[in-house]
C-alpha cells in the first residue's frame, strides 16, 4: 500500500497538533521535570560532588586538581585521568606498542628504544607496575615519571611537558623479572628490585661465592642502581647482587636518608610456590648507599660481558642489616618524614611499623639477634613501634598530610586508616596505630593512592583504592573485566566514597600530581622546526632506498604520490605544518602494517619495506577535518624487472 507522506505531514503538523503536543510537553516539564530534566540535587542528594546541568563547557578543566598516572600493567604504559572527575585523559605508551597513540615501530626512534641492545631483537610488550614522580628534596616537582617494565627488565621515562615516552633503558645480566622500582629525594638515582631470583652469568655467582643449579636452584637477586643526569638522561650505574631475590623497595629521605630499603617474600630461596609459606617471618633490609660507593671506589666489585661497564657487587662488601616482618611482604613504605616504615605480610593479618630512629640506634648499639649470610639481624621488637591485626591480606600503605597512613586489603576487600605514632599526633590526636575509619572496596584492593602519599609532602584529601576485581560494579561487559578505582574523600571521618570509575586492565601503583604543576607547561604543539625540508623523493641506487620528504597538513599530503621498485627500503620523513590544537594527522598504508601519528608541528619518520606491488594507497588515519577521508595519497610499487629511472616520481609541472 503507498503512504501519501504529504498527507501525513500536513495532518500532523496542522495547526491543532502542534497546539496539543506542546501542551503536553509543558505538563511533563511541570509535572516530571525531575525526570526530564535532572537535578545535581535530584540525583545526588545535593552533594558537593555532584555534576551541574547542564554541564557547562571546560567545567573539568577549571575544577579538576590532580593528574594521576596510573600504571597499565599488560597494557605497557600509564593511564592517565583527572581528579575528583575520574575522567579518562590519555594513555602513555612505553614498552608496548599503542597503534591508537602512535606508538609503533615503524618509527625508527620507537623501535630503537624497543630493541634489546645485546640482542638486537625488538620487544614490543611489557607490563609497568610502580611509576614514581621525579622529585627535590622529596617533594614532587613534575618534571617526569619513570616507570618499571617487569616483563623484560627495563625502566622508561615520560616527560610530563608531551606525556611521551623520552628514553627506556634496558637493565643487564638479568632476564627480566623488576619489581620495585623507586626513586630517590633529588631524582638523581633510581633503584629497582631483581623479584625473579636469576641463574647469572657465572662471573657474577663466582664473585658472590655462590653455587647456581640452573636448573635445581637456589637462585640470585639483588637490586640495581640507575643514575638521573640534570636533562633525565638515564644511565646503568651498579647492581647489588645478594642470595636473595627483592619484591619491594624505597629509597629513603630525611631520617631514612640515604638508605634503600626492600622486602624479600622468598627467604627461604625456593623454587616453587608452596615452600615460599614455610618460615614464620620474611625480611626486611637496609642497604647503606654510602657503602656502595665506597666499594666502587675501592674497587670491589666485578664486570660482564654484557655490561662491562657496570660495577657488580656482592652482598659481603656493602654495609647492610635486616630485620624480621610479617610473612610474605609486599609493600614497603615510608611515612613524610622519612621515620616510619610500614610492610604488611600478605600471608597474614599482620602490618609492622618500624621506626627508623630506632633502626639507627640498634646498628650503632648492635642490637643484633643472630645473622644469616653474614647480615646482621637486627632485633625486631627494639624497632617496631607497632604490629596492628588488621585484617586479611594486607597488600600496600599510603599516607596523608593529617598524619594518617592507609592501608589496603585484599581479601578483606576494604581499606584501614591509621594514626601514626609522633609527631603526628599532634595532628590528629587520635591513639596511634589504631583504626580511625574502614573504607570499604569493591573489590579486593591491589594498590592504593594518595595524591603524593610516597613524598615528604603528601597532598590528602584524596584516596582511591584501586581494585583488583569489578564483579557486579559495572554493567556486564563478558569474562573478563575492567578494574575499578574508587575515589574517596579523607578530609573527614567518616570517609566519603565520590564516584567509581572503571578502567582497563590492570593497574599496579599509580602517582597523583597536582594540575597546577603540569598543565601551565603541557607542550599543546611541537615548534616548527628551523629547517624546512622541501617535499621531494630521492633515489638511492646503491642501498636501494626510496628518501620520501612529505609534508603533512590539512587535507593534503605532499607530495601525494611517489614511485618505488620492489622490494627497495622506503623511508618517509614526515613534517607536520600544523600549529593549531588538537590537530593531530596518522598515516597508514594499505597492506603494509604502517600507522603512526603526527602531532602538530611534529617531526617524524616512518621505514617500511616495498615488498608487495601494485598501487597503494596510504591516507590520515584522524578525523582531523571535514575531508579527512580526502587526504590520502599513492605509493606504486613497480614490479620486479620493470623498473626504470624513468619511472622515477617527479613533481607535478
Amino acid at each position: 500500500m503507498a503512504i501519501d507522506g504529504a498527507a501525513l505531514r500536513r495532518r500532523f503538523l496542522s495547526p491543532g497538533t502542534v497546539a496539543a503536543s506542546l501542551a503536553g510537553l509543558l505538563i511533563g516539564v511541570v509535572v516530571f521535570g525531575f525526570i526530564i530534566r535532572p537535578t545535581t540535587s535530584a540525583l545526588s542528594g545535593a552533594s558537593e560532588y555532584g555534576r551541574p546541568y547542564p554541564m557547562p563547557h571546560q567545567y573539568w578543566a577549571n575544577t579538576d586538581e590532580f593528574y594521576v598516572f596510573a600504571s597499565g600493567g599488560q597494557q605497557g604504559g600509564l593511564y592517565v585521568y583527572g581528579v575528583p572527575s575520574m575522567k579518562y585523559l590519555s594513555e602513555i605508551p612505553i614498552f608496548a606498542e599503542d597503534e591508537a597513540w602512535g606508538w609503533t615501530t615503524e618509527d625508527p626512534q620507537v623501535k630503537a628504544m624497543m630493541t634489546n641492545p645485546w640482542t638486537g631483537k625488538v620487544a614490543t610488550r611489557g607490563d609497568t607496575h610502580h611509576p614514581a614522580m621525579s622529585r627535590q628534596n622529596a617533594e614532587y616537582d613534575g618534571r617526569w615519571v619513570f616507570v618499571n617494565d617487569k616483563m623484560y627488565g627495563r625502566v622508561g621515562r615520560v616527560d610530563l611537558d608531551t606525556f611521551r615516552t623520552g628514553q627506556i633503558l634496558w637493565i643487564p645480566n638479568i632476564t627480566g623479572g623488576i619489581h620495585g622500582h623507586g626513586i630517590g629525594p633529588d631524582s638523581k638515582l633510581i633503584g629497582v628490585n631483581i623479584e625473579h631470583e636469576q641463574a647469572p652469568d657465572p662471573v657474577i655467582s663466582n664473585h658472590l661465592g655462590l653455587e647456581v643449579d640452573p636448573i635445581k636452584g637456589p637462585y640470585v637477586g639483588g637490586f640495581v642502581g640507575i643514575n638521573v643526569a640534570d636533562d633525565g638522561t638515564m644511565k646503568n650505574a651498579w647492581q647489588v647482587w645478594s642470595p636473595w631475590q627483592h619484591d619491594m623497595l624505597r629509597i629513603g629521605w630525611g631520617l631514612s636518608d640515604g638508605w634503600v630499603i626492600n622486602t624479600s617474600y622468598n627467604t627461604e630461596r625456593a623454587t616453587s610456590a608452596v615452600p615460599m609459606f614455610g618460615s614464620e617471618q620474611d625480611y626486611l633490609y637496609f642497604w647503606n648507599l654510602a657503602s656502595i660507593e665506597k666499594a666502587i671506589a675501592e674497587r670491589k666489585y666485578v664486570t660482564t660481558p654484557q655490561a662491562p661497564d657496570v660495577p657488580v657487587i656482592s652482598w659481603k662488601d656493602v654495609e647492610v642489616y635486616m630485620t624480621t616482618i610479617p610473612l610474605n611482604p609486599h609493600g614497603v613504605d615510608v611515612s613524610p618524614t622519612g621515620r616510619y616504615l610500614l610492610t604488611g605480610g600478605k600471608a597474614t593479618t599482620l602490618v609492622a611499623a618500624l621506626d627508623f630512629e630506632k633502626v639507627l640506634q640498634a646498628i650503632q648499639e648492635k642490637r643484633f639477634t643472630g645473622e644469616e649470610f653474614g647480615i646482621p639481624i637486627i632485633e625486631q621488637d627494639f624497632v617496631r613501634s607497632a604490629t596492628m591485626d588488621l585484617g586479611l591480606g594486607p597488600t600496600h600503605v599510603e599516607f596523608d598530610d593529617k598524619g594518617f597512613a592507609y592501608v589496603g586489603f585484599f581479601v578483606d576487600s576494604d581499606n584501614k586508616k591509621v594514626p601514626l605514632g609522633p609527631p603526628y599526633t599532634e595532628k590528629h590526636g587520635m591513639e596511634a596505630w589504631k583504626v580511625a575509619d574502614v573504607l570499604p572496596a569493591h573489590y579486593s584492593v591491589g594498590h592504593l593512592l594518595v595524591p603524593g602519599g610516597d613524598s615528604a609532602s603528601p597532598y590528602g584529601k584524596y584516596f582511591i583504592s584501586m581494585n583488583k576485581l569489578t564483579k557486579d560494579t559495572f554493567l556486564p561487559h563478558g569474562p573478563m573485566r575492567t578494574e575499578n578505582h574508587e575515589l574517596y574523600d579523607v578530609s573527614q571521618i567518616p570517609a566519603k566514597l565520590i564516584d567509581q570509575m572503571a578502567l582497563g586492565p590492570e593497574t599496579h601503583y599509580s602517582q597523583a600530581i597536582p594540575v597546577a604543576m603540569i598543565a601551565p607547561k603541557t607542550q599543546a604543539v611541537y615548534a616548527p622546526p628551523t629547517t624546512v625540508e622541501q617535499p621531494r623523493v630521492e633515489y638511492d641506487y646503491d642501498s636501494e632506498t626510496v628518501r620520501v620528504y612529505m609534508e603533512v597538513v590539512r587535507s593534503f599530503f605532499t607530495p601525494d604520490a611517489f614511485t618505488v621498485p620492489e622490494g627497495w627500503h622506503v623511508v618517509l620523513k614526515m613534517t607536520s605544518r600544523e600549529q593549531a590544537l588538537d590537530i593531530t594527522h596518522g598515516f597508514a598504508v594499505d597492506g603494509y602494517d604502517v600507522a603512526v601519528s603526527l602531532d602538530p608541528g611534529e617531526v617524524k619518520e616512518v621505514t617500511l619495506v616495498a615488498d608487495k606491488p601494485g598501487v597503494h594507497w596510504f591516507y590520515c588515519l584522524w578525523f582531523c577535518s571535514e575531508l579527512h577521508m580526502e587526504m590520502r595519497g599513492r605509493m606504486i610499487v613497480i614490479p620486479e624487472g620493470e623498473w626504470s629511472p624513468a619511472l622515477e616520481w617527479q613533481p607535478p609541472a
